[in-house]
């Protein structure tokens, strides 16, 4: 600005009016200093007059564009932040701008697992903190659903909530940055697609960071709507989740084919008919052939330990068009109940038995024919007591029946396409003989241990298998 300024003062001096007369197409102008009494000619003022008003027109121009150099640009004078050249201890994590890098320096957090966290127009609320090998996604009705390896070791999965606290619709696409217990900073591996939320709508989402194996996420920078915060992810505060947010992700759990997060989010007395590997028998042959979208979410009551809420939702087949069933896409009332300080659904009896019948059920092998009369192995002689035996010695000479001893063969489970059994014992029972593996007969041990997996209680199903 300093060459503009002295331009300025310098054009606007002494000789103003001389200028701004011949500017303006004034002919006659009288030397205020002389000019014409250094003994010059009219011709030599004229000449004089047209160097001056060129000069003129040139200083207007420089000044013109030092003004434009200094307004143009970003519009800012705020320094950009710096990029981030080592996302984590080990290089890990995508590299880049970092958006919240001064939010994760600040030493206070704003709030933990569980709290509300108002930002501007919209509050945050962040439900779970999880690791995942692989991240599956289903990105909406008729999109192809998709699975992605981490590059660097395992994702560390944020899920959180996100409320529209304003009268008016609001755009909201927050800026995230995740720090690690080792100091490392990462950033999510595929940045959220900007979503409008109504006048108090609610939304579920996740964010997907890769870290290397072992990885411990400490803090959550977020900027959102014009304000930022910083998040203590070792803060355990999800006791004050309200009902209604476990059943907005319950239903994102979904469409990311998390079904063994979707179980846990039962209440354990409501599953005793249907264990964890009845549950992934029965969705994970879903996965990829429809859709399930939350429309809307009615509360009928919320007391202190019990809660209703009516569910609007529709389910879609793979080509995107809603599955025509309306019964399937009819309103639903979704119990929930809190037991030890969390908010569980109830696994209703229409689910159930939906499961139940689906779930492959063991058939056992046709019993052997009855033993055959001519068999001398099996059938015992006529025996006769004289009495004149005593009574110890008729204990040795009584000749009792005996029948074969029969042998049942052993039953192996057939393995599905994800590795673990799909057959169930009759009636739903299960034992150690119906599975290969520990790890395949752990995901049958009910609570309660109903099928005695577990006889010495220790929560190690069949750990007699390999």
């Amino acid at each position: 600005m300093l060459p503009g300024t002295f331009a300025f003062v310098y054009f606007g001096g002494a000789r103003a009016d001389l200028y701004q007369r011949r500017f303006f197409g004034l002919r006659r102008v009288r030397w205020r200093d002389g000019v014409e009494g250094r003994g010059m000619g009219p011709y030599h003022v004229s000449l004089v007059g047209l160097l001056r008003n060129v000069v003129i027109l040139a200083g207007a121009l420089l000044l013109l564009g030092l003004v434009s150099a200094c307004s143009g640009g970003t519009g800012t004078n705020e320094a950009e932040e710096p990029a981030n050249t080592a996302d984590g201890p080990d290089g890990g994590g995508r590299q880049g701008r970092n958006p919240g890098a001064g939010l994760l320096a600040s030493e206070e957090a704003d709030g933990g697992l569980g709290e509300r966290v108002g930002l501007g127009d919209v509050s945050l609320r962040l439900f779970d903190v999880r690791d995942e090998d692989i991240l599956y996604y289903a990105p909406g009705p008729g999109e192809r659903v998709a699975s992605k390896d981490s590059p660097s070791g395992e994702f560390v999965a944020v899920d959180f909530v996100v409320t529209n606290d304003s009268a008016s619709p609001v755009t909201v696409r927050p800026e995230t940055l995740l720090g690690d217990a080792a100091g490392g900073t990462h950033r999510p591996e595929e940045p959220l697609e900007a979503a409008e939320l109504r006048a108090g709508q609610s939304r579920a989402s996740t964010l997907f960071f890769a870290v290397p194996n072992g990885t411990t996420p400490e803090r959550l920078g977020v900027r959102l709507a014009g304000s930022g915060a910083s998040l203590d992810l070792l803060s355990d505060r999800r006791g004050e989740i309200p009902p209604a947010d476990h059943l907005r992700v319950y239903h994102l759990y979904f469409q990311q084919k998390a079904y063994e997060e979707a179980y846990e989010m039962y209440d354990p007395a409501s599953t005793q008919d249907v264990t964890l590997g009845d549950w992934l028998t029965f969705y994970e042959p879903l996965w990829g052939s429809r859709y399930l979208r939350l429309d809307s979410l009615t509360r009928v009551f919320v007391v202190s330990d019990e809660a209703s809420f009516e569910m609007d939702r529709t389910f879609y087949a793979r080509d995107g068009d809603p599955v025509a069933d309306p019964i399937l896409n009819a309103p639903v009332l979704q119990d929930m109940v809190k037991t030890e300080g969390a908010w569980k659904l109830v696994m209703g009896e229409d689910l159930v038995d939906d499961i139940v019948a689906e779930v492959p059920q063991f058939t056992p092998p046709p019993e052997d024919p009855p033993p055959d009369a001519d068999d001398e192995e099996t059938t015992a002689p006529e025996s006769t007591v004289p009495e004149a035996v005593p009574e110890a010695e008729r204990e040795t000479t009584v000749s009792e029946p005996t029948a074969p001893e029969l042998t049942a063969p052993e039953v192996t489970a057939p393995e599905t396409t994800a590795g673990r059994a799909t057959t169930a014992s009759p009636a739903g029972d299960y034992a150690c003989s119906d599975f290969r593996t520990q790890e395949e007969a752990q995901l049958y041990l009910a609570p309660g241990d109903p099928y005695v997996l577990d006889p010495d209680g220790n929560g190690r199903a069949c750990e007699t298998l390999p």
